[in-house]
């Protein structure tokens, strides 16, 4: 846990330095950055994000942050469709794959990046979490690749329950795809 609450330490440092805001050391690409953890410290992440960090950058004047969690998204979408409280039934009907496949059908990539758009109007800085609650239902991958269409100069930073290699997404082990254009923070 020492290890991890310097990460984070050094994670607020970073977040708050010339460097990040400026983008140095990108060379022109997406100022998209993963921070991975180990899937056992979810609960002191999403406490660090909510209390901390969040917390640190209300007055930042140069970073304009909001937190998205995928997870509330999804709730969000299926309130906005009426199909919440349905959704309980169909599971138990039909199966938690069925549902699963239901949902990737309504709540898909088109669906999440217009919530996202319009969430970071007038934001320059997008903190994304929830990943691993959403999963299998949104991919990591999908996600940051279609992000890059919406946003330039928007920093996003991926709060990421498992391991990033730079060239490797792997939720909870499971390899959820290759993504390469993400810097490790």
């Amino acid at each position: 846990m020492e290890i991890m609450k310097d990460r984070l330490k050094e994670l607020i440092k970073k977040v708050n330095s010339d460097e990040f805001f400026n983008n140095r050391g990108l060379a022109n690409e997406v100022p998209f950055y993963i921070f991975d953890y180990n899937p056992k410290y979810e609960l002191e992440i999403r406490d660090f994000v909510k209390n901390r960090l969040l917390i640190n950058l209300e007055n930042n004047t140069r970073l304009k942050a909001v937190e998205i969690d995928l997870f509330e998204l999804l709730l969000e979408s299926m309130k906005n469709d009426n199909i919440l409280e349905s959704a309980f039934e169909l599971e138990e009907k039909k199966g938690t794959k069925f549902l699963y496949e239901k949902l990737k059908k309504s709540f898909n990539t088109e669906i999440i990046m217009k919530y996202i758009a319009e969430k970071t109007k007038d934001k320059n800085f997008l903190i994304l979490t929830g990943v691993g609650k959403v999963f299998p239902i949104v991919r990591t991958h999908t996600i940051l690749n279609n992000l890059q269409n919406i946003f330039d100069h928007t920093k996003v930073l991926l709060f990421f329950p498992g391991e990033y290699t730079s060239t490797d997404l792997r939720l909870f082990g499971f390899q959820d795809n290759n993504y390469y254009r993400a810097f490790k923070i």
